[in-house]
């Protein structure tokens, strides 16, 4: 579809605020309202929300949905003086080695920031190089053998898991976590072991693996690329090549699940028509129709989300973690 070549001022104001966040992510100080121009212009897309094989849309869910700009939308913001670069995500492997933070006062586990649980040198080099890397932009995702794709500040609990194992994480569980990251649209790197990179690729096959050789090798080539910008600047570059290689005719059309209840000959301002969802999600803590818990940003009644005032609007993350 054809981009408009100026937006009325809301939805115009959340595109260029979207264009500066690392993540390219429309502030939740925006309502539904402007989330649907957006999105029924083709200027930014619903990241899905996956559980089983169940993906819960816009107007099943508690709380502001993920909205984030699409290739159109950068351009968007590009034509309007806001420099929009593709998103760059590095992706690192974990540790066997962590920091076991013990038990509460009622002997319940200690959790930790994912950021601060790995400990060992290996994982430690991979850090330092992957926060080279993403300088100015968005932090480093980390990729557990037993939870998949998490963010630095996600809490977790001492484990003892490897790949391979019983609990280990599944490829299918890392193609649905890379989905929800939406990193078919960013150009990624991923440092870590063979095992760790094969999960990853498998998932984003236009992923950028470049350290070569045994630990001791990777290591000595993390530190290279902390410590010189020109060899950081040459991996990005490779990264972007793999992406148009991978990417060559990345749609800029407003990706599943869409936002229901804008159809192109409604009016912009028209409010989302809440849809009841299956019977399955109206108990917010049972199970889905796959087996899966549902989480409890599932609305059991469906009703259009809108933003509290700027003053106490939560911050960009817009789903909780689990």
């Amino acid at each position: 579809m054809p981009t408009p070549h100026r937006l009325a001022t809301r939805p115009h104001q959340a595109v260029l605020a979207a264009a500066a966040d690392p993540d390219h992510q429309v502030p939740n100080t925006f309502n539904a309202r402007t989330h649907l121009v957006l999105v029924n212009e083709g200027l930014a897309h619903m990241r899905p929300f996956i559980v089983g094989d169940r993906t819960y849309q816009y107007d099943e869910l508690f709380g502001p949905p993920d909205i984030h700009l699409t290739a159109a939308g950068r351009a968007y913001a590009e034509r309007h003086g806001v420099e929009t670069p593709r998103r760059r995500i590095v992706v690192i492997s974990c540790g066997s080695l962590k920091f076991d933070p013990g038990v509460n006062e009622f002997g319940r586990p200690n959790a930790l920031p994912a950021g601060d649980l790995y400990q060992g040198p290996y994982h430690r080099s991979l850090r330092a190089a992957a926060d080279a890397l993403t300088t100015g932009r968005r932090r480093p995702v980390i990729v557990s053998a037993l939870h998949g794709l998490v963010e630095l500040d996600r809490s977790l609990l001492y484990y003892d898991v490897r790949l391979g194992d019983a609990k280990a994480v599944s490829a299918a569980t890392i193609r649905a976590q890379a989905q929800r990251l939406d990193l078919d649209d960013a150009e990624v790197i991923v440092l870590g072991g063979r095992a760790y990179v094969e999960l990853v690729t498998g998932a984003v096959p236009h992923a950028l693996a470049p350290l070569t050789g045994g630990l001791g090798a990777h290591r000595a080539q993390c530190r290279a690329v902390h410590e010189n910008g020109d060899l950081a600047a040459s991996w990005w570059t490779e990264a972007a090549r793999l992406f148009d290689q991978h990417q060559p005719g990345r749609t800029t059309e407003p990706l599943q699940p869409q936002i229901p209840g804008l159809g192109p000959e409604q009016k912009a301002n028209t409010r989302p028509r809440a849809c009841q969802p299956p019977a399955s999600v109206r108990h917010r803590h049972g199970p889905s129709e796959t087996g899966a818990s549902v989480p409890s940003m599932v609305r059991s009644t469906p009703i259009p989300w809108t933003a509290p005032p700027p003053s106490t609007a939560p911050g960009h993350r817009s789903v909780p973690r689990h």
